[in-house]
């Protein structure tokens, strides 16, 4: 090999390593959010794990996401002093799924976390993901240590403080439940789902809440996204208690914007009306409008 193929190579690789360790921070990285029809893939009427096996066996599997000896976060919702059955936070038995999965895969360390709204000691036992977690092999962590980073692409949340463990994983799984909101994010999926790794929750809502989400959802690129919809909650979103309907679906892909266009669609909420879907979409974070969206169902 000359000296000039050498350089070329050494400098392909160098690339290739930087694009690996930072495409989760960096949305515009990401092969699949260039794709011009993104994937969502829909499991329907089958036991959480069954319907969060099925979606990820159809991209690919786990492997694809979790390599062997990675640290792995995922993060569910975990805000509210609720019962699984009352749909504020993500069932534990689609939590559940993901740990033994993950472990499966080889994964050095599964942390599941969240900053939660009630008080920790409370939530997490509440909503059945402590235990859950437990059983399956991975480690329930409180939201205790954060670092300060920058927002590069905020428009006006340019910086927070962000969960070490989230800074600091291999791979991060976003796994939200469908709910409605108030009258300001309307919906609450993928997307807001991130407003749980930050320790200042309250300034999204003290400035611009939809913007605010939007640029968070900038910072982080998860590995992979598993949408709960096992049950969702119909009304007194984000914490209920409200009416909650069955409808027994878990969907996956890695286009935030995309899901949470589709899921807004089983609270009959037009992804048009959503104004941080919108924002994102303007962003160039994902794909907003569902006709752009191949959906399967597997």
């Amino acid at each position: 090999m000359d000296r000039k193929e050498f350089l070329k190579k050494s400098m392909a690789a160098s690339l290739g390593l930087f694009l690996a360790k930072y495409s989760k921070m960096f949305p515009s990285l990401s092969a699949e959010a260039q794709a011009s029809q993104p994937v969502i893939y829909v499991s329907k009427d089958k036991s959480p794990a069954e319907m969060v096996s099925s979606v990820i066996k159809a991209m690919g599997g786990i492997g694809k996401f979790v390599r062997k000896g990675s640290k792995v976060v995922i993060k569910p919702n975990i805000a509210w002093n609720r019962t699984p059955e009352q749909a504020a936070n993500t069932n534990p038995d689609v939590v559940a799924a993901l740990v033994r999965m993950c472990l499966s895969a080889g994964a050095s360390s599964i942390v599941v976390t969240d900053v939660s709204c009630n008080p920790w000691q409370v939530t997490c036992v509440a909503s059945g993901i402590k235990e859950a977690v437990e059983k399956s092999g991975g480690t329930i962590k409180s939201p205790s240590r954060f670092r300060k980073v920058t927002i590069p692409s905020g428009l006006v949340l340019k910086e927070a403080e962000v969960l070490e463990d989230i800074l600091d994983a291999d791979a991060v799984i976003n796994v939200p439940v469908v709910k409605v909101h108030g009258s300001q994010a309307k919906v609450t999926i993928s997307m807001k789902n991130l407003m749980g790794i930050v320790r200042d929750r309250g300034y999204f809502h003290r400035t611009d809440l939809n913007q605010c989400i939007a640029d968070i959802s900038s910072f982080l690129k998860p590995a992979l996204i598993v949408v709960d919809a096992t049950r969702i909650l119909l009304t007194n979103g984000p914490q209920g208690p409200g009416l909650v309907k069955e409808t027994k679906t878990v969907f996956a892909g890695t286009d935030f914007v995309a899901l949470d266009a589709f899921g807004a669609t089983f609270l009959g909420v037009k992804p048009a009306d959503v104004r941080h879907i919108q924002i994102a979409g303007k962003m160039g974070l994902g794909q907003p409008d569902l006709s752009k969206v191949i959906i399967k169902y597997v």
